[in-house]
C-alpha cells in the first residue's frame, strides 16, 4: 500500500495467482483492499474496473477498456481496479507494448501503447532459449 494505492501482482484477494478478468472477479475483490485504487497486472490485459454500489448497497463492478493517450483524473472518482497491461507478452490481441503513467501528485493516470521491433525481440528470445509459444505470441498479442 502506498497512499491511496494498493499495488499487487494479481489481485488483492490472491496477490500471486488470481486473474482479474471480469467485473464479477473485480467485485469479489472489492473487500480485500481499502484504498481508493488497486493496481494489478498478471492478465497482461489493460483494463479499468469501476466499483460502485447498487441501490441495495451491494458492490457492482463495471469493466472498461482503456482509452489510450487520454488522461483519467483519479480524484473524486469511484474506487478503481486498474491494470496497465504489459510491456512484454501483451495478451489482448494487440502486439504493441502497453503501459501507463501515474502522476500521484496530480491524481492522473494515462494508458499508453507503443510499437517496438517485435522481430528483434523474438530473435533475442530465441537466442536465450525461451519457449516458442512465448516468442510467437509477441507478434499477435496473445
Amino acid at each position: 500500500v502506498h497512499g491511496e494505492f494498493t499495488i499487487t501482482h494479481a489481485s488483492p484477494r490472491q496477490p500471486i495467482i488470481e486473474y482479474i478478468t471480469s467485473g464479477e472477479v473485480a467485485r469479489e475483490n472489492a473487500s480485500y483492499f481499502s484504498t481508493a485504487y488497486c493496481l494489478v497486472g498478471h492478465t497482461h490485459v489493460p483494463r479499468v474496473y469501476r466499483l460502485t454500489h447498487n441501490p441495495a448497497g451491494a458492490v457492482v463492478a463495471s469493466a472498461y477498456a482503456p482509452m489510450y493517450d487520454r488522461e483519467i483524473t483519479l480524484a473524486g472518482t469511484h474506487r478503481l481496479i486498474i491494470n496497465p497491461g504489459s510491456v512484454g507478452q501483451p495478451r489482448d490481441k494487440d502486439p504493441r507494448a502497453a503501459y501507463a503513467l501515474l502522476d500521484v501528485e496530480q491524481g492522473r493516470w494515462l494508458f499508453r501503447r507503443v510499437r517496438y521491433n517485435v522481430e528483434t525481440t523474438q530473435a533475442a528470445m530465441r537466442k536465450a532459449g525461451l519457449p516458442d509459444r512465448l516468442i510467437a505470441r509477441l507478434a499477435y498479442g496473445w
